[in-house]
């Protein structure tokens, strides 16, 4: 592989692992708001739950009916409810905020493909590097002699009988697995 093939390889490389790497962490930030979001829901029941309870000990306490340190008690867990919904609610919207910056950061997809489709080209140029010298004289050769006994043929005529039975789609679905190994590059 040439120096360039090898720049453009690293390139691709890197451009998906970046992009690989921030989906993962969008991925991970919208099971984080998913699971803030159960929470905030919970201590928003909390929360109703200790006011109903203060709304109902705080009349018999202005009334006499019941001491100071049930009614200061029940203040304190609504106090500290409201402060749990303020901070869940807090981290959720901080949460939210958070997942438009990360999917910014997704390298755009045609630059992507564009480095894809390189790739691939500096591959397929490494392949083509590797050809003996002596093959494309051959195939020139061997289309000459077509030409003499038949005209018309065309010049995949010549390339078919170096390749009589050409991959099918599916055995290059394969190559194009075993070529991605062999270079180190994703799919």
């Amino acid at each position: 592989m040439t120096p360039e093939g090898a720049e453009i390889l690293d390139r691709y490389r890197r451009l998906r692992k970046q992009a690989d790497s921030v989906r993962a962490e969008i991925e991970t930030v919208r099971a984080r708001i998913r699971e803030q979001l159960q929470k905030v829901g919970e201590r928003e029941g909390a929360a109703r739950r200790a006011k109903v309870h203060y709304q109902q000990v705080l009349p018999k306490h202005v009334a006499g009916n019941l001491d100071e340190h049930m009614a200061k008690t029940a203040k304190e867990e609504l106090a500290t409810a409201e402060s749990d919904l303020a901070e869940g609610k807090g981290l959720l919207q901080a949460l939210q905020l958070e997942l438009p910056a990360l999917q910014g950061q997704i390298p755009n997809a045609a630059d992507v493909e564009a480095a894809r489709r390189a790739t691939w080209e500096a591959i397929w140029r490494d392949l083509q590097a590797q050809v003996p010298k002596e093959v494309p004289h051959l195939v020139a050769r061997m289309y000459a002699a077509l030409l003499a006994y038949q005209p018309g043929a065309p010049y995949s005529a010549a390339l078919a009988a170096l390749c009589p039975h050409p991959p099918t789609r599916d055995e290059c679905a394969r190559l194009i697995e075993q070529l991605a190994g062999q270079y180190s590059i994703p799919l």
